[in-house]
């Protein structure tokens, strides 16, 4: 379906957000973003209503909207969360494999190693979450799934880690193979760990980058 003109505005708006394009504290000015843009103001207002709702844009009194800034404290408590139940639900989906999903997913970590080489972090962060989302949506526990989608959305910003550190782009490939090794050897063990190692490592270096942002701008 095609996208209206507010749709799309939001679609941009929001990704330039996810991809620090826009930087966390950075004013949003109507009518910059829309010639920016090439619109009117009107789905740019509408934009920023809806991002503020969820949580992507604040409002302050005399100044206006801007990006909303990265909570240190915050992202750790989701990550941590994310750390404990996302490797659960890589081991549950494992039983629910079929080759066609394997092979679905490996088409997606080649997709990723060609984008690697291509050093195309943007696009190997939207492949990851394809490759994610494909994988976790094989398992049976629709709960944890939801739970996880949820908190995923809240820390969406960690999924451009790659933008951010690209050698994590190297890592994470890696990590990626032994998983497709675990699914094609129904070994739920090894998919849970290697999960494990990929979001701790990922976690880890996206904190150290957001921390270090935060103590250049002091």
């Amino acid at each position: 379906m095609p996208l209206t003109r507010s749709e799309w505005v939001y679609e941009k708006l929001k990704e330039a957000i996810l991809s620090g394009e826009l930087a966390p504290g950075e004013r949003l000015v109507v009518d910059h973003l829309a010639r920016k843009l090439g619109t009117s103001s009107i789905p740019v207002r509408e934009t920023l209503r809806r991002l503020e709702a969820e949580g992507w844009v604040e409002r302050t009194p005399f100044v206006g909207a801007r990006v909303a800034p990265i909570r240190l404290e915050e992202m750790e408590e989701l990550f941590t969360i994310r750390l404990a139940l996302e490797p659960i639900l890589a081991r549950t989906a494992v039983k629910n494999v079929s080759e066609k999903d394997i092979t679905q997913l490996e088409e997606l970590v080649k997709e990723m190693d060609i984008l690697m080489k291509k050093n195309d972090a943007a696009r190997y962060s939207q492949v990851n979450y394809q490759f994610h989302q494909l994988l976790y949506g094989l398992s049976s526990w629709k709960e944890l799934y939801r739970i996880v989608n949820t908190v995923w959305e809240k820390s969406a910003r960690s999924r451009w880690i790659f933008v951010q550190t690209p050698a994590s782009m190297v890592e994470s490939q890696k990590e990626h193979w032994m998983m497709i090794r675990a699914l094609k050897e129904q070994n739920e063990e090894e998919m849970e760990k290697w999960m494990r190692i990929q979001k701790q490592r990922a976690f880890s270096d996206y904190l150290a980058k957001v921390k270090q942002s935060l103590e250049t701008r002091e």
